[in-house]
């Protein structure tokens, strides 16, 4: 009788203290959004093009692009840090370099005019990838880790865009 209610807390103490997600759940649950470019992301993208003066197919183009930019983001959890019920998540993410792309058609740039296919040319065919450290900062809130909007440099990273 003693040895099953023994065991019965044990199971108690090891249930509750699994019950409480860790941060880096939340982190990676946010960074696969990404990799299944999901529709949020999707909309995301559509809603930050729609400031930008492109065309249609250059839009079209730019979503397919950012597309496979995301299905093939790789990430490894870094660190995590604690404070109460907020964390700060250190991850590293591999992504292809279209900040590379960007440089190599302002170089070759000769027409405005055509600079946009230009460089959406060279950002379809590049094959250079990076790896960012980048920090994701969450908070515990009603049960459960919440990822805090990035800031843009880290969003960039994410998109292969950042300029360094």
């Amino acid at each position: 009788m003693r040895k099953c209610l023994i065991l019965i807390i044990l199971c108690c103490v090891i249930s509750c203290g699994c019950t409480k997600i860790h941060a880096k759940d939340a982190v990676i649950s946010y960074l696969e959004k990404y990799r299944n470019f999901t529709t949020e992301i999707e909309e995301s993208i559509i809603n930050t093009l729609e400031e930008e003066n492109l065309t249609k197919e250059q839009e079209e183009k730019y979503i397919l692009l950012m597309k496979k930019q995301f299905v093939n983001l790789t990430y490894r959890i870094k660190e995590e840090i604690y404070n109460g019920d907020n964390a700060t998540i250190f991850v590293d993410i591999t992504v292809y370099d279209y900040n590379n792309s960007i440089k190599e058609a302002l170089k070759e740039n000769h027409n405005e005019e055509n600079y946009m296919d230009l460089q959406l040319e060279k950002m379809y065919k590049e094959k250079k990838k990076i790896t960012y450290t980048i920090a994701i900062n969450v908070r515990y809130e009603e049960n459960s880790w919440i990822v805090e909007q990035p800031d843009q440099d880290t969003i960039k990273k994410i998109q292969g865009i950042y300029r360094t």
